[in-house]
């Protein structure tokens, strides 16, 4: 369901404009406001997924208030409304990045029309968006594990061989992850910023499934920490020594926690144990490892803590039903020497 906002100073309008929206099967108007102000505040803070946005209010212009808009959250569609069939103004509109300026009055065959354009075109991101969506609000990171192969699958399918629409297609869908997390926390974060698309992650599906459940596993911390403010040195401990060899038992010396409170409340945060999120976090280490690096198994599995390399490969085998030399070879990488 596609959320909208009217902002507009005219009730009579934002009524009217609410009855034909919602005659548009996935579309609801969550939010209606009568001024720009409260327009890029609610956007701010809601940030939802359409904006209806009257080009004349008082104080803050519709114009002024898609540009703030924008600025926070460039992934929201506008669409302005204006009584004055205005040259300059629309030129003013479109350079504002805003999706279409349309002239009142408006019809409901207009509007129809105007949101059936938008499902359609972005129902391709919508679909790897509400694979991804599933995993969060599902909250078990060993199924998230899993599932990142397939929303970079769905992803490649939507994007084609084109990177640059690939990277750009990947930061929104990042982006979009981040927002969902300020739903959720209401801290503002960058992902861009956070975790940059390099090269690297670009070349293959199998680097861009090792930036998302980067990126994932930072959404996972983070709505854990929410809920039990002392996985913030558990995190942060793993977080430094995770190519070492950790468990259980340094993770509860060291940020002074029960081993059974912990393992409680990593089971309701990740639907894991401790040592089974360790194995994940390892294995996608292993992974970029084996993707970059002509490093035998027997050095990654040393780098990764694991004293054993057969130890290593079982474990790779448990979560991954293919061998570390299979692995290897369907990415590319040279084999064990």
């Amino acid at each position: 369901m596609y959320k909208i906002l009217i902002a507009d100073d005219e009730q009579l309008m934002r009524d009217a404009l609410q009855i034909m929206i919602e005659k548009v099967p996935g579309f609801e108007v969550a939010f209606s406001v009568s001024n720009g102000e409260d327009a890029v505040e609610l956007c701010r803070k809601e940030k939802p997924d359409i904006v209806f946005m009257d080009i004349m209010m008082p104080g803050m212009s519709g114009i002024e208030a898609s540009k703030r808009i924008y600025a926070n959250n460039p992934e929201i569609t506008i669409y302005i409304l204006s009584s004055y069939n205005h040259f300059d103004f629309a030129i003013e509109a479109l350079r504002a990045k805003v999706k279409e300026y349309i002239s009142k009055p408006v019809s409901c065959d207009m509007i129809r029309a105007l949101l059936e354009k938008h499902s359609r075109s972005s129902q391709p991101e919508q679909l790897y968006w509400n694979m991804t969506l599933k995993v969060l609000k599902e909250k078990d990171f060993k199924q998230m594990y899993y599932q990142v192969p397939e929303i970079v699958q769905e992803l490649y399918r939507s994007c084609g061989t084109n990177r640059g629409q690939i990277k750009t297609a990947a930061e929104q869908l990042g982006q979009n992850i981040f927002n969902h997390l300020g739903r959720v926390s209401a801290r503002p974060v960058d992902c861009a910023e956070m975790f940059p698309l390099s090269e690297a992650y670009l070349a293959s599906p199998a680097g861009m499934e090792i930036w998302l459940f980067r990126v994932l596993d930072y959404i996972f911390q983070q709505t854990s920490i929410r809920k039990y403010e002392l996985l913030q040195n558990v995190f942060a401990y793993i977080n430094v020594h995770i190519q070492e060899e950790i468990g259980l038992t340094q993770i509860i010396e060291n940020c002074a926690v029960s081993q059974g409170y912990l393992s409680r409340i990593f089971k309701n945060c990740l639907n894991v144990s401790v040592m089974e999120y360790l194995h994940l976090r390892k294995l996608m280490l292993a992974k970029e490892y084996f993707q970059s690096t002509d490093l035998s198994i027997a050095d990654v599995a040393f780098r990764l803590g694991y004293n054993e390399s057969g130890y290593f490969s079982k474990v790779f085998k448990k979560y991954e039903n293919i061998t570390v030399y299979q692995y290897k070879k369907a990415v590319g990488a040279s084999s064990e020497r």
